[in-house]
């Protein structure tokens, strides 16, 4: 009796072991307090956060109160232990507004709800963008499924690199693709006009700017699980910025502020309907300079429109800046309304409306806003004119560096020169003995 209660015991065992297994993994930000990284692993899930695009720099796990991607970053999302099928941010913040999960760029299974972000697939990694603001999270749940006991490899496909940030008139180098699957991989870019891909995994640049986003993807077989893999090709050109000594009708400008051995200049406020107004928060270079050159693809001018009585202001978002006579942050609008704009020998402009003047910081702020009297420790911007003929991107080659002598073997897995046998080189076959 014993001993057929102990065979049913493990029949019952290796039965609850060859079904299917799920979970969830809950990865806490308060549980990595004092952490200041761009990665963390916990339970076969890892959090990746990369620079992309962002001119802030990479997210942390800063000080432990939430995931903090900043605009521009990419979070990965990858499993060890098995495909990912579900994804859920809980942010600080509600929809598109300044932190909330509708700040992540769209992609196919994601949506989000409130504070509430959630993708559904099944993948072993997923890339997120930061692309209209930050993100922060206080928690991510990622939700996982297998097979226990299954003998299946994970596809291993995968890019050299994840971000591709290229400058036009410099050499393009394509990363490079390698996987582990014996299954097809299928290649796409959803903007071909920006970046294409070849049949083996091959990226190149067109010359136009842009975003392209190339996802390669191999299907289940006997072997291997599943599995995906995405590179971003981010393509700009600079905008080169000089310091002004006068206005002009028409031109586009950088507000800048100088202070502490630091140049800042300003970025346009993110519009809300429902709060059309705030500061101008700044990105910052060390030392003072008369010259910024900044990627195109941040439009943070602002364009200085001759009306009656001065200058309109308008962001690169298409709205006017305004003071309401009682606020130190700028009202945004769609009627143009006229800036008084005095240049000093210092090489500061004042900038008023509505008897207020622009200023940098209050005290250590490092944003802009308008007083109507001076505040502590704080200054009077200048202004940095687009430079159109050192901008221009009229004439400018794209140059792509080939990769040559990558050799695949037959199921398309990359490998070394010494490799003896068939052999995929540029598209054609050799045999290699």
């Amino acid at each position: 009796m014993i001993k057929t209660l102990r065979y049913a015991f493990m029949a019952m065992l290796m039965l609850v072991c060859s079904t299917a297994f799920a979970g969830v993994i809950t990865l806490n930000a308060t549980d990595f307090k004092g952490s200041e990284t761009a990665t963390v692993t916990q339970d076969g899930i890892t959090l990746t956060i990369e620079k992309g695009t962002s001119p802030s720099g990479a997210g942390n796990l800063y000080n432990g109160e939430q995931f903090r991607i900043y605009k521009g970053n990419i979070l990965t999302v990858s499993s060890t232990v098995g495909n990912i099928t579900q994804i859920v941010f809980t942010c600080t913040a509600n929809n598109t507004t300044k932190w909330g999960p509708g700040c992540f760029a769209a992609q196919d299974g994601y949506t989000y709800k409130d504070k509430i972000g959630t993708w559904v697939g099944n993948a072993a990694a997923v890339n997120f963008t930061a692309e209209s603001g930050q993100v922060r999270a206080t928690t991510i749940e990622v939700t996982v499924s297998g097979e226990a006991g299954s003998t299946k490899k994970a596809a291993g496909l995968k890019f050299s690199e994840t971000t591709v940030n290229y400058e036009l008139g410099t050499t393009f180098t394509a990363p490079t693709f390698t996987k582990e699957t014996t299954a097809a991989v299928k290649f796409v870019s959803d903007n071909e006009e920006v970046a294409t891909v070849n049949a083996e995994g091959v990226i190149a640049a067109t010359g136009k700017e842009g975003k392209a986003v190339i996802t390669a993807s191999a299907e289940e077989n006997d072997d291997f699980n599943a599995g995906t893999a995405t590179c971003t090709v981010y393509v700009y050109h600079m905008n080169v910025y000089k310091k002004a000594t006068a206005v002009e009708a028409g031109k586009n400008y950088l507000i800048v502020a100088q202070r502490d051995e630091k140049t800042y200049y300003a970025a346009p406020v993110k519009y809300n309907a429902e709060k059309p107004y705030g500061y101008l928060n700044s990105f910052k270079v060390d030392g003072i300079v008369d010259e910024l050159k900044i990627k195109s693809s941040y439009n943070d001018a602002f364009t200085f429109e001759g009306v009656d009585g001065g200058y309109a202001i308008k962001d690169a978002n298409g709205y006017y800046l305004y003071s309401d006579g009682s606020h130190a942050s700028f009202q945004l609008g769609n009627e143009a309304k006229a800036w008084t704009v005095e240049p000093a020998e210092n090489g500061t402009f004042t900038i008023t409306n509505n008897g207020q003047f622009m200023q940098f910081g209050n005290s250590t702020y490092t944003t802009f806003g308008a007083w109507k009297e001076a505040q502590e420790n704080a200054v009077k911007p200048m202004l940095f004119v687009l430079d159109d003929a050192a901008s221009s991107i009229n004439g400018v080659q794209t140059t792509v560096k080939a990769q040559s002598n990558v050799r695949y073997n037959i199921a398309g897995q990359r490998v070394a020169a010494d490799y003896k046998g068939i052999v995929i080189i540029n598209g054609k076959k050799y045999l290699q003995k």
